[in-house]
């Protein structure tokens, strides 16, 4: 992945940009996010879409894109809840919605219920992934916070006990 040449317009960029934001703000319309945190919860959105999209185009997996994409938007989330004095909540949740597998879940249901047992079983493995890695992304941005304020704490606290 390191080294690889990755090669996208503008317009690629722009719509990409465009319709993670739509997706993050139409779902926190439906789930009530207070007005004054709706644009940054798209903003959220789209930094996490945009590192799934960019991870993706420089031939990455699917398991290490999306585990990418919900790092930042969880780092994006905690940042902008200190800002804003919010609950992370208000962010991250409507962040992970570009994230969410939505299509191969739909299809795998489709296929049980034609019958098609094996196709669904394939399908419902990559959904499992996508899921696992969107968790696991959460948890290591959760996890990197945690260990970034305990070293801002110690760091305090040295300049502290010097003085």
């Amino acid at each position: 992945m390191l080294g690889m040449q990755v090669s996208f317009n503008i317009w690629d960029v722009l719509i990409n940009l465009v319709f993670s934001y739509i997706a993050t703000v139409g779902f926190a319309l439906t789930v009530n996010i207070p007005h004054r945190v709706i644009h940054w919860s798209g903003i959220c959105g789209c930094a996490g879409w945009m590192v799934y999209w960019l991870v993706t185009e420089a031939s990455g997996g699917r398991m290490i894109s999306n585990t990418l994409g919900a790092f930042a938007v969880g780092l994006v989330a905690v940042v902008l809840a200190k800002w804003k004095k919010c609950p992370v909540t208000l962010f991250s949740v409507p962040g992970m919605v570009p994230l969410v597998p939505g299509a191969p879940a739909y299809m795998v249901v489709r296929q049980l219920i034609d019958g098609k047992y094996i196709a669904a079983q394939q399908m419902m493995m990559r959904v499992a992934i996508v899921t696992v890695s969107i968790a696991l992304g959460f948890l290591l941005s959760t996890l990197f916070q945690e260990a970034w304020n305990k070293y801002i704490k110690r760091l305090k606290l040295r300049e502290k006990l010097k003085k």
